[in-house]
Formats: structure tokens, sequence, C-alpha cells
């Protein structure tokens, strides 16, 4: 999706001649970050945030680990495995216990998503 409007209001004022030079595409904009064009050259001191998903068969469970124990947060999908309830409850569980041993935390942020931190982070749900 694309942000026409990232600065500059973004409502009303069709009048202001100010309007124009505020637009910004916001895919333009981010585009223009990526200095290392699209490669990712991992650095120990910086924390990532990881978009992570399982398979049909819950394969994938390592390489979550694998991120957790580098200190980066992984978003899971786990859309693959929404038909297999029981499935996704063991690997769930298993993910809990894994961030229970680390010092973690795990918490769902949508139907197929899970947020999974590694150690001295914690998840505050909105209802705390």
């Amino acid at each position: 999706m694309v942000f026409k409007k990232f600065l500059g209001g973004g409502g009303g004022g069709g009048d202001d001649p100010r309007r124009g030079r505020d637009e910004i595409d916001i895919e333009d904009y981010l585009n223009d970050l990526s200095v290392r064009d699209g490669k990712i050259i991992e650095s120990e001191d910086v924390t990532y945030v990881k978009p992570l998903e399982l398979d049909n068969d819950g394969k994938g469970v390592g390489n979550v680990l694998a991120e957790l124990e580098k200190k980066n947060i992984v978003v899971l999908n786990v859309k693959n495995l929404l038909h297999n309830k029981n499935l996704l409850k063991s690997i769930v569980k298993d993910l809990r216990d894994a961030c229970v041993e680390m010092n973690g935390d795990i918490g769902r942020i949508s139907e197929d998503k899970l947020l999974i931190v590694p150690d001295g982070m914690r998840i505050i749900s909105k209802n705390d």
C-alpha cells in the first residue's frame, strides 16, 4: 500500500500552497533508503526483526530458535498451520517453553502471526 500523504497533514486544506511540496510517495522514499541493494549484512550488535514462516508440517521452528539465540525478534507466520490445530498448539507450546528457557517472550499479534522476542524483552498485551 502506498501512502501518498506521509508528511503534511493529509486531510483537507485543498487551498494550502504547501501541500504539493509536502507530499511524499512512501514507497519511493523507502526504496531510496535501501543502500545495500537488498542485501542484508548482519552485525552482531544490531537487533533485527525477522519475518519467518512455518510450512504445512511445522518445519522452520529451528530457524526461529536460531534467530532468538542471535537476539533477533521474530514475526512468525503460522498461516500454513491453521488447518492443523493440534500441530499448531504443539509448536506454540514448544516455542513458549523455549522462550521461558531463554528468558524471552511470545505473543499473538494476529490470527496467523506470532511475535517472539529474545532475552531482555517483554511483550505487553493491550489488555495489560
